[in-house]
């Protein structure tokens, strides 16, 4: 008889679990689907033309040949 009470008690919570969990997937797919469709749209640019220089190669303390002894 316990088990049906606690079981009773518990359901309620449970479902109200399950709901919002589906409520959050939907709201996350519909807005991932909508990133996803504006992003084709999106406007690129300027790009850097060397990405990957150094920035500052006329100030550095350190050159090739620095003796770390």
């Amino acid at each position: 008889m316990n088990s049906i009470i606690l079981i009773g008690c518990f359901t309620p919570l449970v479902l109200i679990f399950i709901v919002m969990k589906l409520a959050v997937w939907v709201s996350a797919i519909n807005t991932e689907n909508s990133y996803v469709g504006k992003e084709p749209l999106r406007k690129r640019g300027p790009y850097v033309e060397n990405a990957y220089a150094d920035v500052d190669e006329e100030e550095e303390e350190f050159t090739d040949r620095t003796d770390y002894r």
